[in-house]
């Protein structure tokens, strides 16, 4: 009885350290991610606060150059006033005492107007040194929280992936289900390589395109034919904009796969590449394509993306070939390339010391293919190029180990070429 107790107490216990620690690991993540928000509304205002500081600037400088204009043309008028009355003094006999009066009072006057004036443009210079020194500070203050944030999302990203990765080990041990840390690690790096784009890319470009609008903006009234060559320009810079976030967008997830399938959205890929002079690829579709769930589709392409990358990173050639095939029972992909290959021992060696660790996009690819039920095999050999083959059931009340005992006779040719 004593051991049963004994026996549920454990039980209860794993259970409550298991939910404390999911909340604990939850917890952390939040803060992180609040702590990143926070940043990121201290850039905001600030780059706001610069914009202001800046137009404030601008204005200020004008009003000081209108001042110094008015201060020198007092200081001209003093001295002709000043001439005039040593003049008017010095010829009693010429002039009245009320004309000699009148000499004084305009020289006292000038220079009653020219002092109001030179303390006005002392004021202009202390406030534009203030300014100046504001604007300053407050450039230090977007660029430090700017880096900050990136570091933020990159410490967030590699312990998101490294806490994900504990979270998903202790669901396997209860539900038996496991999430792979390298998928996770993935999709972090992902989002941290496309927030990298998008701020070295399109966030640059428009932030230069807001500054060369403002400048035809001011132009136009000045002279309009520059203005009109500017705003010429300025849309050109539009159109290379649009195309980079297009780019993006299209990396991200391209919207031919959902429009019109994994083929196409294939295709799309290898003429991609090949306008962008990465690599150049052939395809081949052999049998009726079979409409597939978008999850499916999604997996499909993301291996095929990836072994293509792989390819470009690590293959030392520009060529490669892909090609699918289709029957009743099963699709079958191989992405092939003749470049330098790699020993098959040495990696498998290499990813047991390292577990895992420098091979996520292998991980990746396979990880990918076990979750839609597919099998991945992947061959090379230094020097005779590299070879993934993927096979996917497409008969639902086939299991997967049913599935790979079916190899049809042209499946066999496509791995054989």
């Amino acid at each position: 009885m004593a051991e049963a107790d004994n026996t549920a107490e454990g039980t209860s216990l794993d259970q409550l350290s298991e939910h404390s620690l999911n909340e604990i690991l939850r917890d952390i993540i939040k803060s992180i991610e609040n702590s990143k928000s926070q940043v990121f509304d201290i850039y905001e205002a600030a780059r706001t606060e610069v914009e202001e500081s800046k137009k404030n600037l601008e204005e200020i400088k004008a009003q000081t150059q209108q001042t110094i204009t008015v201060v020198d043309e007092l200081e001209r008028q003093e001295q002709r006033e000043k001439q005039n009355l040593v003049r008017v003094s010095s010829n009693f006999a010429d002039y009245s005492e009320e004309r000699i009066k009148k000499s004084y009072e305009l020289v006292k006057d000038v220079q009653i107007r020219l002092g109001v004036a030179r303390e006005k443009e002392r004021q202009l210079r202390q406030q534009l040194d203030r300014f100046e020194i504001r604007l300053y500070n407050l450039q230090k203050t977007v660029l430090g929280a700017e880096r900050l944030a990136m570091r933020i999302s990159s410490v967030l990203g590699y312990l998101g992936s490294q806490l994900s990765d504990v979270v998903a080990q202790m669901e396997a041990a209860t539900k038996n289900r496991f999430l792979s840390a390298a998928i996770i690690k993935a999709q972090e790096d992902e989002r941290f390589r496309v927030s990298r784009e998008i701020h070295d890319g399109p966030a640059q470009d428009v932030a230069n395109l807001l500054f060369q609008a403002s400048i035809c903006e001011r132009m136009i009234d000045i002279d309009p034919d520059e203005a009109k060559r500017n705003l010429q320009e300025l849309r050109q810079q539009l159109k290379g904009c649009l195309t980079d976030i297009r780019q993006i967008i299209f990396d991200m997830r391209p919207m031919s796969l959902d429009d019109l399938g994994l083929v196409p959205a294939v295709k799309q890929l290898l003429t991609k590449l090949r306008e962008r002079g990465i690599l150049e690829a052939t395809f081949s579709l052999e049998g009726p394509e079979v409409p597939l769930p978008k999850h499916v589709e999604a997996a499909l392409f993301r291996i095929v993306q990836e072994a293509l990358n792989n390819v470009e990173r690590h293959a030392d050639t520009k060529k490669a070939a892909v090609r699918m095939l289709f029957t009743e029972a099963s699709l079958a992909i191989l992405i092939s390339d003749e470049g330098t290959g790699f020993d098959m021992d040495e990696m498998e060696a290499e990813r047991q010391e390292t577990e895992g660790n420098g091979h996520f996009g292998l991980m990746g690819m396979t990880e990918r293919a076990n979750i839609i039920g597919a099998q991945l095999n992947v061959t090379s050999a230094k020097g005779k190029g590299t070879k993934v083959h993927l096979k996917l059931s497409l008969k639902p009340q086939e299991a997967p180990e049913q599935a790979a005992a079916v190899k049809p006779a042209a499946e066999s040719r496509m791995t054989e070429g």
